[in-house]
């Protein structure tokens, strides 16, 4: 069941892409609405659902404005690492007391926002340009306060995957170099930060 939610999360968002904007605004609707229910159906009526729907909210909204205006909001980032830390004494994901669950918190913070950061130093190294926007590691520093360090490292994992498949796919039907071609990554983050919380945490 778990597996369904991510399947038709990622058909949602292959509809966002490709659809006009009646179609988008719709869809966006859809996927708040999904979500809402795929929460529910995992944390029933509950603070954990209270909690997870501001979090799915801020990540839609982030995915919506990264893709039409290339940025992320500058309000979402701090209202997920201050909700997401506030929170975390009550977070079960990130673990079993109190105090491992801020702890689990504070390392998501620093893995979320560190890995991006230093694949974005490796990659401005390689490609003598910007390849992970500030706004993604801020955003990423966020969703480590809600989800911990073992899954915004899986998180992050699972949107570069996404994001090597979506490039290769459009370089095939483009024919354009994909290093002069925007490619929002806010979305695959978003997408792939909000998969995690159905995917049982890694050991």
């Amino acid at each position: 069941m778990r597996f369904l939610y991510i399947k038709i999360l990622v058909v949602f968002y292959i509809g966002f892409k490709v659809g006009n904007i009646v179609h988008k605004s719709l869809l966006v609707k859809l996927i708040s609405a999904f979500s809402l229910v795929f929460l529910f159906s995992e944390f029933s009526f509950s603070l954990q659902f209270l909690m997870f729907s501001i979090f799915a909210f801020s990540l839609i909204s982030a995915s919506v404005i990264d893709y039409f205006h290339r940025i992320i909001p500058v309000i979402i980032p701090p209202l997920l690492f201050g909700t997401g830390l506030i929170f975390s004494f009550f977070n079960h994901i990130l673990g079993e007391t109190y105090s491992l669950r801020f702890f689990n918190a504070i390392l998501g913070i620093l893995a979320g926002g560190g890995v991006l950061f230093l694949i974005g130093i490796i990659g401005q190294f390689f490609y003598k340009k910007e390849v992970i926007g500030g706004g993604d590691i801020k955003l990423m520093v966020g969703v480590g306060a809600f989800i911990g360090v073992e899954k915004v490292l899986l998180a992050t994992f699972i949107a570069a995957l996404l994001g090597s498949i979506y490039g290769l796919i459009f370089i095939l039907f483009n024919k354009r170099n994909i290093r002069e071609t925007y490619i929002p990554f806010g979305p695959f983050l978003s997408l792939a930060s909000f998969a995690t919380i159905f995917i049982p945490r890694p050991v």
